[in-house]
């Protein structure tokens, strides 16, 4: 028989398994740029957008460049407008060492700007005296033209404008104000300046010539001679006068005398020693010396600088024996040797001939 099922027992249910996914391996997922999406298509796009991103830059350059070009220009021709008539740039005005309101030349310098300590410059300034080296191709004509604009508008009053040659006055520009005289003239490369007397200005120094020119009668009067070949000066004296070399203290180096035949008058020239080791005044301080070691007195009475070629000498009184003669302490600058030029008497036509006309060896006649 058949059991009979209980009502309460129920018949177990199978639930249909899930069916077994099989593995799918997942792709990663790449990112995607816009850029590469746009890469092939756009490949021209981009190469004419460089294109246009070049022409933009040079047209920027060229426009950069047409600017600074025309500002160059610009500035260029405001200098130009403020160049004076000489060629010479924009300067800073300044006024001259050792004079009031006299303005410099343009981009000139002066002479004795590395030397201003020194006594002899400090005596040349002082006694109204002044000297500049004039810049490169600057002619006579720009210095006149140069200062006759500047002077007459600082009150000056142009009297005299003396060309080279003249024979009875000082070639140079001349001018006179408030009483006080002042003279302007280019010597080798450099322009000078000095102080004068309001009647030595209005007479262009015809007194000076007048003197100058009664030295060189008295010269001219015979025939000349000149120095030995290997002697550091050069010049040529009258044949009436005996020319005497003798030595020096300084062994390698010889002095020179002139003496007048029938005359107790000497001219020498004594060389002292190597130019700038020591001031001029104190060479002519050891000539002295050496004049006492030959028991001759001497002694310094006063000295004033002077210029002579293109520097500066000193010009002095002496004592010799109880006799106020007049003595030169110049440099060759042949040999850079300092010599003390002397004579015997106080107003020696033949000490100023010399003076006037002697030069370094190789110095251009």
């Amino acid at each position: 028989m058949r059991k009979k099922k209980n009502k309460k027992e129920r018949s177990p249910i199978l639930m249909p398994k899930a069916p077994v996914k099989a593995d799918i391996k997942r792709r990663k997922k790449s990112k995607i740029h816009i850029k590469d999406v746009f890469k092939k298509k756009n490949n021209k796009y981009t190469v004419r957008k460089r294109k246009n991103n070049l022409f933009k830059y040079i047209a920027l350059l060229l426009i950069v460049g047409a600017v600074g070009g025309v500002l160059y220009l610009a500035v260029n021709y405001i200098i130009q407008l403020r160049q004076n008539a000489y060629g010479e740039k924009e300067y800073a005005i300044e006024n001259v060492i050792g004079l009031k309101d006299i303005p410099t030349y343009p981009n000139s310098y002066f002479l004795f700007k590395d030397n201003l300590n020194d006594s002899v410059v400090k005596e040349f300034i002082s006694s109204g005296k002044s000297v500049y080296r004039l810049p490169k191709e600057t002619t006579q004509k720009n210095v006149e033209e140069y200062y006759t604009e500047k002077l007459k508008n600082l009150g000056w009053e142009l009297v005299q404008n003396v060309p080279i040659g003249t024979p009875d006055k000082k070639y140079g520009m001349y001018w006179v104000k408030n009483g006080i005289g002042l003279r302007i003239y280019v010597k080798y490369k450099d322009i000078w300046y000095e102080t004068l007397t309001e009647s030595d200005a209005r007479e262009a120094l015809s007194r000076l010539v007048k003197e100058e020119i009664e030295r060189e009668m008295l010269m001219a009067s015979s025939e000349k001679q000149t120095l030995l070949p290997d002697y550091p000066w050069k010049i040529e004296i009258p044949k009436e006068y005996l020319i005497k070399y003798f030595p020096t203290t300084l062994d390698e180096l010889r002095g020179v005398s002139f003496q007048k035949l029938g005359s107790s008058e000497i001219v020498e020239i004594y060389p002292m020693g190597k130019w700038k080791e020591k001031d001029l005044d104190a060479y002519l301080y050891d000539y002295c010396q050496i004049k006492k070691e030959q028991e001759i007195s001497c002694g310094i009475l006063n000295s004033v600088p002077v210029s002579f070629r293109d520097t500066i000498g000193l010009k002095s009184t002496l004592q010799i024996n109880s006799v106020n003669t007049t003595a030169y302490t110049v440099a060759n600058t042949y040999n850079s040797i300092v010599y003390v030029i002397s004579s015997s008497q106080a107003d020696s036509p033949l000490l100023g001939y010399i003076i006037e006309n002697i030069k370094p060896f190789n110095a251009d006649d």
